[in-house]
């Protein structure tokens, strides 16, 4: 039986087979992760580390791109030859 739960937003699934936990982490972005735990609350919280790991490397790439686009603007509005 699969469980579904939810972590800053991001929905992920553990399950047990035979002796193992597993856990899925579903990203629009990427095709998702999955990976493996002897315990339920070791799969949760190893689901619960890769969201924030996504979630941390979405922050990035969105602030190097606004930080991109400062610059791009500064450059233009800056007279550099004065």
């Amino acid at each position: 039986m699969r469980v579904t739960k939810h972590h800053l937003g991001i929905r992920f699934e553990v399950w047990k087979s035979q002796q193992s936990w597993f856990w899925l982490v579903e990203n629009t972005n990427r095709n998702g992760m999955i990976g493996a735990a002897a315990t339920q609350s070791a799969a949760i919280d190893d689901a619960r580390s890769s969201i924030e790991e996504i979630a941390k490397s979405d922050a990035r790439r969105e602030w190097e791109c606004t930080l991109g686009k400062l610059a791009r603007y500064l450059a233009s509005v800056c007279d550099t030859t004065a």
